[in-house]
């Protein structure tokens, strides 16, 4: 007797497919219900604090005050926004405007405002850009949404859910992003976003941090209009710089100065004189920055045994973050910290940006920015200088 396979296989087929898409569909409706209750609301606003920390050992702090008004016509948001951003742990404070026709962002320390264009990073890590980006990942590439334990936040029952949105194995290592959601259960809003991760960059795994406490939400206000995202009175157009201040010429004499490396190390310009100098001014996390490390270190290593110093400075990041790092990234040539009047003195506006000096002590070239083929534009600017 010759049983119907096909018959018996179909159903069940079609059964599992029924329940996987009931359970993608289970797991994407909390997201949905997030999004749902934010977008019942005609406006809404809150404040919020954020504490960032990523290829830096230092943590970022923000205080943000943010506005959204729902504007229906809108095909890129659907909201008109105020974002004011304001760094505890740097001189940075300002407001991203959208009114529906573009960006512009007001600088609060001189007043002064300039258009942009993108990427609108703001609105993407805002309550509302977060959860719509989930949603569009999940449409994308489904993960894993889990529903934990209620969680006690200041008093308040929370409910808690983890987003799983990246989880791989990578040369051993465990690379993933985590995004977790305490809402709190009396008004439907998350108090606490947090996301967790680990990823590969320029060849080292980091660690990235991100937590924002919400607070301070305003539903329905009636004292939102159109002026809300409008230029405030006071605030002037940034006037244009015709070229920052223009960097030091070819064969002028080289700045001195005298700073510490991260191992509490002094060091003046004048002692290294003799001595092809590389300055290379950086920001951990710079995107050239971070590009630049391995060809520096293979330059490091090409001319070890000559007269060449390789100088990272950094007028930045602490003591701290640039220890762990050179340790993370085992950079090989010396970086020096504190070092923020010195890049006013060379007139660094662009990171990175490499200076030449010669053996006398003079500026021989300049190179801005990072490119593909940056170690062979260094490689010939030293093979130059040590052969004079």
């Amino acid at each position: 007797m010759i049983c119907s396979v096909k018959k018996l296989v179909r159903p069940a087929l079609c059964l599992t497919v029924f329940l996987y898409s009931s359970t993608v569909d289970a797991q994407i409706s909390s997201i949905q219900n997030l999004i749902d209750k934010v977008e019942s609301y005609s406006n809404f606003s809150y404040q919020s604090v954020n504490k960032k920390r990523d290829m830096s050992a230092d943590t970022t702090v923000a205080l943000n005050k943010e506005l959204f008004s729902k504007a229906p016509n809108d095909k890129l948001f659907g909201y008109l926004y105020s974002i004011e951003t304001n760094h505890t742990t740097e001189t940075y404070h300002k407001i991203d405007l959208y009114n529906g026709e573009g960006l512009t962002i007001l600088s609060i320390i001189d007043s002064t405002f300039f258009s942009e264009k993108g990427p609108y990073i703001p609105y993407s890590q805002s309550l509302i850009g977060g959860l719509k980006f989930l949603k569009e990942r999940y449409n994308k590439r489904p993960f894993r949404i889990t529903m934990l334990k209620d969680t006690i936040i200041n008093g308040v029952i929370n409910s808690h859910l983890i987003a799983n949105v990246y989880d791989t194995i990578d040369n051993n290592e465990h690379l993933y992003s985590n995004r977790t959601y305490y809402i709190d259960k009396q008004t439907g809003l998350p108090s606490l976003v947090t996301i967790k991760g680990r990823y590969k960059y320029g060849g080292a795994v980091n660690d990235y941090y991100d937590e924002t406490k919400y607070f301070d939400y305003k539903m329905d206000r009636s004292d939102i209009t159109v002026a809300n995202f409008v230029i405030p009175k006071g605030f002037k157009p940034r006037e244009k710089q015709a070229t920052s201040l223009a960097l030091l010429a070819a064969g002028t004499t080289a700045p001195d100065w005298t700073l510490y490396d991260a191992n509490g190390k002094k060091v003046s310009l004048s002692q290294l004189k003799g001595k092809v100098v590389v300055l290379d001014f950086y920001f951990i996390g710079c995107s050239g920055c971070m590009l630049s490390l391995k060809p520096l270190n293979a330059i490091y290593e090409k001319y070890k045994n000559k007269e060449l110093i390789i100088a990272s400075l950094t007028g930045r990041d602490s003591k701290k973050a640039v220890l762990d790092f050179e340790k993370r990234y085992k950079i090989k040539h010396t970086g020096y910290i504190n070092a923020a009047d010195v890049v006013k003195s060379y007139h660094v506006t662009t990171f990175p940006t490499y200076y030449f000096i010669d053996k006398e002590g003079k500026i021989d070239s300049v190179i801005l920015g990072y490119n593909d083929d940056l170690e062979q534009k260094i490689t010939a600017q030293i093979d130059k200088l040590l052969s004079k």
